[in-house]
């Protein structure tokens, strides 16, 4: 998804404006906080919220769930918060700008939802505050689990979308500290692709078998599947 960072990026009920994020408004953003459920969450977390994204369409799909949003990056966080100060649910997102391995908290989530840095070895691009966005150097893997494990309210969720390479990495990692996958889903870019994202939820306590699912974004025509645009109908203004 190409977008020219200077306009804001419109959806159907709000828009995003990114000039100041280090990450853009994209696809894998758009398709976690749609597939997440978040339906019967009271207190969602999301964490490294850039634009504010994923945390306004969280309030958008449930219509009391209080969300608080963290980012560490100021750009980000000054996008976000005029974000959130222009969108319908404002009274029900609040931002905090800081590092999410040093929140100390009481209070607990029933759901924590994060596009997190994910690149632990790979080339760093020019930009500092893309390079924070994209690699877990600020926020390393297992720091990251340990916190959210411990915000979590207990059968609480973690939903997180994920390059399909780090899945393994990560629900290893996730599993020594008792967190579970509940549900996955490999998003296919195309069907003469390999799967190059997974979206993926995982709670605490006792689990049952996860639910496995697969996406196609892009049928063999070219166009843009059915499915894919029922998840994304309430969003996007293209269908």
């Amino acid at each position: 998804m190409l977008t020219d960072p200077e306009k804001p990026f419109h959806f159907k009920q709000f828009d995003v404006y990114h000039s100041r994020s280090a990450m853009k408004v994209g696809t894998d953003a758009v398709l976690l906080a749609a597939w997440a459920k978040v339906q019967s969450a009271k207190h969602i977390l999301d964490v490294g919220t850039g634009t504010g994204l994923i945390a306004i369409m969280c309030a958008q799909r449930n219509a009391t769930a209080r969300i608080d949003a963290i980012e560490i990056d100021e750009g980000g966080a000054q996008d976000a918060r005029e974000n959130f100060s222009r969108c319908p649910w404002h009274d029900r997102l609040k931002l905090h700008e800081g590092d999410y391995l040093k929140i100390v908290s009481e209070k607990k989530f029933d759901l924590i939802i994060s596009n997190p840095p994910y690149f632990s070895q790979s080339l760093r691009a020019a930009n500092p505050s893309r390079n924070a966005a994209r690699h877990d150097d600020s926020l390393p893997m297992d720091a990251f689990l340990k916190q959210s494990k411990g915000l979590l309210e207990l059968g609480g969720t973690l939903a997180l979308v994920l390059p399909t390479g780090a899945f393994e990495r990560w629900t290893e990692a996730a599993a020594a500290l008792g967190l579970g996958v509940s549900r996955a889903c490999h998003v296919f870019t195309s069907a003469e692709k390999q799967p190059t994202r997974v979206l993926l939820e995982m709670q605490t306590g006792n689990l049952i078998e996860p639910e496995i699912q697969t996406l196609l974004i892009q049928d063999r025509t070219g166009e843009k599947s059915e499915v894919y645009k029922e998840l994304t109908r309430a969003f996007y203004t293209k269908w």
